[in-house]
Protein backbone atom coordinates (compact mmCIF):
# COMPACT_ATOMS: atom_id res chain seq x y z
CA UNK A 1 0.00 0.00 0.00
CA UNK A 2 2.88 2.34 0.72
CA UNK A 3 4.40 1.67 -2.70
CA UNK A 4 1.03 2.11 -4.45
CA UNK A 5 0.46 5.40 -2.64
CA UNK A 6 4.00 6.56 -3.43
CA UNK A 7 3.68 5.67 -7.11
CA UNK A 8 0.36 7.46 -7.53
CA UNK A 9 1.53 10.57 -5.68
CA UNK A 10 4.79 10.73 -7.64
CA UNK A 11 2.78 10.37 -10.84
CA UNK A 12 0.52 13.27 -9.89
CA UNK A 13 3.46 15.47 -8.92
CA UNK A 14 5.29 14.85 -12.19
CA UNK A 15 2.09 15.24 -14.18
CA UNK A 16 1.67 18.66 -12.55
CA UNK A 17 5.05 19.68 -13.96
CA UNK A 18 3.96 18.79 -17.50
CA UNK A 19 0.27 19.58 -17.29
CA UNK A 20 -0.20 22.03 -14.39
CA UNK A 21 -3.03 20.97 -12.10
CA UNK A 22 -3.10 24.29 -10.31
CA UNK A 23 -4.49 24.18 -6.80
CA UNK A 24 -5.90 20.71 -7.42
CA UNK A 25 -2.59 18.89 -6.92
CA UNK A 26 -2.56 18.95 -3.12
CA UNK A 27 -6.26 18.12 -2.97
CA UNK A 28 -5.78 15.10 -5.25
CA UNK A 29 -2.81 13.89 -3.21
CA UNK A 30 -4.88 14.25 -0.06
CA UNK A 31 -7.67 12.17 -1.58
CA UNK A 32 -5.18 9.40 -2.40
CA UNK A 33 -3.84 9.36 1.17
CA UNK A 34 -7.37 8.87 2.52
CA UNK A 35 -8.95 6.75 -0.23
CA UNK A 36 -6.37 3.94 -0.38
CA UNK A 37 -6.54 3.05 3.34
CA UNK A 38 -10.32 3.28 3.30
CA UNK A 39 -10.55 0.79 0.44
CA UNK A 40 -8.28 -1.70 2.20
CA UNK A 41 -9.87 -1.32 5.63
CA UNK A 42 -13.36 -1.77 4.16
CA UNK A 43 -12.39 -4.82 2.12
CA UNK A 44 -10.67 -6.52 5.05
CA UNK A 45 -13.36 -5.54 7.52
CA UNK A 46 -10.88 -3.83 9.81
CA UNK A 47 -12.54 -1.30 12.13
CA UNK A 48 -11.27 2.23 11.66
CA UNK A 49 -11.06 2.86 15.40
CA UNK A 50 -8.56 0.05 15.78
CA UNK A 51 -6.27 2.03 13.48
CA UNK A 52 -6.77 5.31 15.29
CA UNK A 53 -8.98 6.76 12.55
CA UNK A 54 -11.62 7.99 14.97
CA UNK A 55 -12.44 10.81 17.37
CA UNK A 56 -10.79 10.39 20.74
CA UNK A 57 -11.13 12.47 23.87
CA UNK A 58 -10.99 15.80 22.07
CA UNK A 59 -10.08 18.08 25.02
CA UNK A 60 -7.27 15.77 26.13
CA UNK A 61 -6.06 15.37 22.54
CA UNK A 62 -5.88 19.14 22.15
CA UNK A 63 -3.99 19.49 25.44
CA UNK A 64 -1.57 16.74 24.39
CA UNK A 65 -0.94 18.40 21.03
CA UNK A 66 -0.37 21.81 22.65
CA UNK A 67 1.99 20.27 25.22
CA UNK A 68 3.97 18.67 22.39
CA UNK A 69 4.17 22.04 20.62
CA UNK A 70 5.45 23.69 23.81
CA UNK A 71 8.26 21.13 23.99
CA UNK A 72 9.16 20.74 20.32
CA UNK A 73 8.88 24.24 18.86
CA UNK A 74 11.51 25.81 21.16
CA UNK A 75 13.81 22.90 20.31
CA UNK A 76 13.38 23.67 16.60
CA UNK A 77 14.22 27.33 17.18
CA UNK A 78 17.27 26.40 19.24
CA UNK A 79 18.47 23.84 16.68
CA UNK A 80 18.05 26.38 13.87
CA UNK A 81 20.12 29.01 15.64
CA UNK A 82 22.74 26.38 16.46
CA UNK A 83 22.79 25.54 12.76
CA UNK A 84 23.37 29.20 11.93
CA UNK A 85 26.33 29.22 14.34
CA UNK A 86 27.86 25.98 13.05
CA UNK A 87 26.96 25.98 9.35
CA UNK A 88 26.47 29.69 8.81
CA UNK A 89 23.59 31.54 7.12
CA UNK A 90 24.00 29.37 4.02
CA UNK A 91 22.02 26.59 5.72
CA UNK A 92 18.88 28.43 4.57
CA UNK A 93 20.41 30.17 1.56
CA UNK A 94 20.99 33.42 3.43
CA UNK A 95 24.07 35.60 3.10
CA UNK A 96 23.68 36.96 6.60
CA UNK A 97 21.28 36.17 9.42
CA UNK A 98 18.78 39.04 9.66
CA UNK A 99 16.89 39.72 12.89
CA UNK A 100 13.73 37.65 13.08
CA UNK A 101 10.49 39.61 12.64
CA UNK A 102 7.02 38.14 12.73
CA UNK A 103 5.44 37.98 9.27
CA UNK A 104 2.61 35.95 7.74
CA UNK A 105 3.70 34.01 4.65
CA UNK A 106 1.85 34.91 1.47
CA UNK A 107 -1.70 33.63 1.42
CA UNK A 108 -2.09 33.17 5.17
CA UNK A 109 -4.22 32.53 7.14
CA UNK A 110 -6.17 30.75 4.37
CA UNK A 111 -3.21 28.53 3.60
CA UNK A 112 -3.03 27.58 7.28
CA UNK A 113 -6.44 25.94 6.98
CA UNK A 114 -5.21 23.91 4.03
CA UNK A 115 -2.31 22.65 6.13
CA UNK A 116 -4.87 21.14 8.48
CA UNK A 117 -7.41 19.76 6.01
CA UNK A 118 -5.39 19.06 2.84
CA UNK A 119 -1.98 18.12 4.26
CA UNK A 120 -2.00 17.06 7.90
CA UNK A 121 -5.29 15.14 8.01
CA UNK A 122 -4.71 12.98 4.89
CA UNK A 123 -1.07 12.22 5.75
CA UNK A 124 -1.98 11.27 9.31
CA UNK A 125 -4.80 9.02 8.10
CA UNK A 126 -2.34 7.12 5.93
CA UNK A 127 0.89 7.12 7.93
CA UNK A 128 -0.10 7.25 11.61
CA UNK A 129 -3.52 5.67 11.09
CA UNK A 130 -3.41 2.93 8.46
CA UNK A 131 0.34 2.32 8.05
CA UNK A 132 1.28 2.51 11.72
CA UNK A 133 -1.74 0.38 12.61
CA UNK A 134 -0.82 -2.35 10.12
CA UNK A 135 2.79 -2.32 11.31
CA UNK A 136 1.55 -2.75 14.87
CA UNK A 137 -0.38 -5.82 13.64
CA UNK A 138 2.84 -7.29 12.27
CA UNK A 139 5.35 -6.25 14.96
CA UNK A 140 3.70 -7.00 18.29
CA UNK A 141 6.63 -6.36 20.66
CA UNK A 142 6.41 -3.17 22.72
CA UNK A 143 8.71 -1.04 24.86
CA UNK A 144 7.93 2.07 26.88
CA UNK A 145 9.23 5.42 25.67
CA UNK A 146 8.31 8.41 27.84
CA UNK A 147 5.60 6.34 29.46
CA UNK A 148 3.97 5.19 26.22
CA UNK A 149 4.09 1.68 24.78
CA UNK A 150 5.47 1.72 21.23
CA UNK A 151 6.74 -0.90 18.82
CA UNK A 152 8.72 -1.12 15.60
CA UNK A 153 5.88 0.71 13.89
CA UNK A 154 7.20 4.00 15.32
CA UNK A 155 10.61 4.11 13.60
CA UNK A 156 9.43 2.28 10.46
CA UNK A 157 6.57 4.70 9.73
CA UNK A 158 8.92 7.62 10.37
CA UNK A 159 11.48 6.18 7.94
CA UNK A 160 8.85 5.63 5.25
CA UNK A 161 7.42 9.12 5.84
CA UNK A 162 10.85 10.60 5.16
CA UNK A 163 11.52 8.37 2.16
CA UNK A 164 8.15 9.29 0.67
CA UNK A 165 8.92 13.01 0.90
CA UNK A 166 12.41 12.59 -0.57
CA UNK A 167 11.25 10.53 -3.55
CA UNK A 168 8.37 12.88 -4.35
CA UNK A 169 10.43 16.09 -4.11
CA UNK A 170 13.84 14.62 -5.10
CA UNK A 171 15.30 16.66 -2.24
CA UNK A 172 17.39 14.77 0.34
CA UNK A 173 16.78 17.52 2.89
CA UNK A 174 13.14 16.47 3.03
CA UNK A 175 14.18 13.36 4.93
CA UNK A 176 14.28 15.59 8.01
CA UNK A 177 10.50 15.17 8.28
CA UNK A 178 11.24 11.72 9.71
CA UNK A 179 12.05 13.37 13.03
CA UNK A 180 8.65 15.06 13.03
CA UNK A 181 7.06 11.71 12.18
CA UNK A 182 8.56 10.22 15.34
CA UNK A 183 6.73 12.84 17.39
CA UNK A 184 3.50 12.33 15.44
CA UNK A 185 3.78 8.56 15.85
CA UNK A 186 4.51 8.72 19.57
CA UNK A 187 1.48 10.99 20.04
CA UNK A 188 -0.65 8.54 18.05
CA UNK A 189 0.46 5.69 20.33
CA UNK A 190 -0.08 7.80 23.43
CA UNK A 191 -3.56 9.05 22.57
CA UNK A 192 -4.86 6.09 20.57
CA UNK A 193 -6.23 8.16 17.68
CA UNK A 194 -4.82 10.44 15.00
CA UNK A 195 -6.54 13.61 16.26
CA UNK A 196 -3.61 14.88 18.34
CA UNK A 197 -1.05 14.05 15.59
CA UNK A 198 -3.20 15.88 13.03
CA UNK A 199 -3.22 19.00 15.22
CA UNK A 200 0.52 18.80 15.90
CA UNK A 201 1.29 18.11 12.23
CA UNK A 202 -0.72 21.10 11.01
CA UNK A 203 0.69 23.37 13.72
CA UNK A 204 4.24 22.25 12.89
CA UNK A 205 3.82 23.12 9.21
CA UNK A 206 2.30 26.49 10.07
CA UNK A 207 5.00 27.19 12.66
CA UNK A 208 7.81 26.46 10.21
CA UNK A 209 6.33 28.65 7.50
CA UNK A 210 5.87 31.55 9.93
CA UNK A 211 9.35 30.95 11.35
CA UNK A 212 10.91 31.01 7.89
CA UNK A 213 8.86 34.05 6.86
CA UNK A 214 10.34 35.89 9.82
CA UNK A 215 13.72 35.62 8.07
CA UNK A 216 12.24 36.68 4.75
CA UNK A 217 12.07 33.14 3.41
CA UNK A 218 8.26 32.77 3.31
Amino acid sequence: MFLIQLGVVMGLVHLDRVLPLGGMLHALVGVIFILLPMLVLDRRDRPYQRYGIAWGNTPKDIVSAVAAMAVLFPLVVGATHLGFLVLGPGMWGLKTVPPWQFAWPAGYPTVAISHLIVVALPEEVFYRGYLMGRLDDIFTGRIRILGTKVGWSLPIQALLFGVGHVLVDFNPERFMVSFSALAFGWLRANRGTILAPVLLHAASNIFMEVFRAGYGLG
